[in-house]
């Protein structure tokens, strides 16, 4: 008899990978440990029946001659499986996705470094043409989505997107995915949580604080990132960076923070990941998580302190004026012509508003292409001091509906900051 299993605790990607191999092996009979994840747990609740699993408690493993494990590793993950273990005349498959502390030696390995182990089974279901329901892409997808943070952690590569898009292709719910994927804790997050309040340091660095976490804890715990946001929030700091190590070989260190007080961004791609003011995440390899502490810790001050000034990244303006005089239409070929998202209206030097497409096209659809644009002029809009910090242009640019940035001396236009400026600021390219 040929069975499928996977490591205790299931969650949804080794539940994902399980089912899965049952299409890849037809006749393998799919056994699920007794001690799943909560959320799990209730999507079995109802689902169990239609997944062609059995539970592991009463499984006899005397007629097993083929063992095909997923997202597992390690024989001490698997539930009461010393006994094969032992055996030489054993087949022993394997499909997972973590590279380090290997102790299960299978004939045969399908082993690599992707977010989610169910995309290398999904990868074979695909090149075989293998039909799947809207209910099963469902919970392949949150098996990709459970152990990716939603395509959002760095162990995510272009393989996994794939999946995603071919299992939405597939009907997958994402009305169903949302629902048990929500951030509510269960035992184990909520232990972490407590740990992460008591283990905590705060530091400060001028007006700004800060706290650090960094802790070794149990492989397999997902929404990390949403931890943090309750610690930031419960402590009441302005930037917060906790470092996970659940791999001896490499700690996760994901940063959340007030981008008026903080770039996190800077902070992870110094440590060779990525990410926006305010929030980011990096992998540090062979380190502890002390050591990755203090990595992040030397980083904080420069990030606190960065104030790169617009002046430094701004345009030349003369691309983005139109003269106040001007009409509507001959704004609308300017638009199309210069491919810009945002106009600046101008009387000579001096800023009277704003101007954007949508307003071009309203003007079109009224009959009113003819009129003078300061007459459309939105005089509300953002402006910046040359002196004003990139920063606090990321925030601004949140509600520019120009998509630029005015910066000015008195009334006067001296530059404008594009998405692209920012852009340059917060990625490396």
């Amino acid at each position: 008899m040929q069975f499928i299993t996977t490591h205790t605790r299931t969650d949804f990607d080794a539940l994902a990978s399980v089912v899965a191999c049952t299409f890849l092996y037809p006749g393998a009979v799919g056994v699920l440990p007794s001690m799943v994840n909560p959320e799990v747990k209730h999507f079995l609740a109802i689902h169990q029946n239609i997944l062609r699993i059995i539970p592991r408690k009463g499984f006899d493993l005397d007629d097993v001659t083929s063992l095909i494990v997923v997202d597992a590793n390690n024989w001490n993950r698997l539930d009461t499986m010393g006994p094969l273990a032992e055996r030489e005349d054993l087949e022993v498959i394997c499909w997972d996705h973590h590279m380090e502390g290997v102790t299960i030696d299978s004939c045969e390995t399908h082993r690599e470094e992707v977010g989610a182990a169910v995309t290398l089974l999904l990868e074979k279901m695909q090149e075989r043409d293998t039909p799947i329901s809207p209910m099963h892409a469902t919970l392949f997808l949150l098996g990709i989505y459970s152990d990716t943070g939603c395509l959002r952690y760095p162990c995510v590569t272009s393989r996994d997107a794939a999946m995603v898009s071919y299992l939405i292709e597939n009907g997958a719910d994402l009305n169903v995915v949302s629902a048990y994927l929500d951030d509510s804790m269960d035992d184990a997050h909520t232990q972490l949580f407590g740990r992460i309040l008591e283990e905590s340091e705060i530091v400060n660095v001028g007006t700004v604080s800060v706290g650090i976490c960094a802790l070794t804890i149990n492989s397999g715990l997902t929404s990390l990132s949403s931890l943090l946001n309750k610690f930031r929030e419960f402590r009441g700091v302005d930037a917060a960076f906790g470092i996970f190590q659940s791999d001896s070989q490499k700690c996760m260190v994901i940063g959340r923070g007030k981008p008026r007080f903080i770039d996190i961004g800077h902070i992870m791609r110094s440590l060779g990941g990525g990410g926006h003011p305010g929030a980011g995440s990096a992998i540090i390899r062979n380190v502890s998580p002390a050591e990755a502490a203090r990595q992040v810790q030397s980083l904080i001050d420069t990030a606190c302190n960065d104030a790169t000034e617009v002046r430094t990244v701004m345009s030349d303006p003369a691309r983005f004026i139109v003269a106040a005089d001007a009409t509507m239409a001959q704004a609308s070929e300017k638009f199309s012509a210069s491919n810009i998202s945002g106009l600046m209206i101008c009387e000579e030097t001096t800023l009277l508003g704003g101007l954007s497409p949508v307003d071009c096209a309203k003007a079109e659809k009224s009959g009113r292409s003819t009129v003078p644009v300061k007459g459309y002029a939105r005089r509300n809009i953002s402006k910046l001091a040359p002196t004003t910090c990139c920063r606090e242009a990321v925030l601004l640019m949140t509600d520019a509906r120009e998509g630029v940035l005015a910066v000015v001396e008195g009334d006067e236009l001296i530059g404008v900051v594009t998405q692209t400026d920012l852009l340059l600021q917060v990625y490396d390219f």
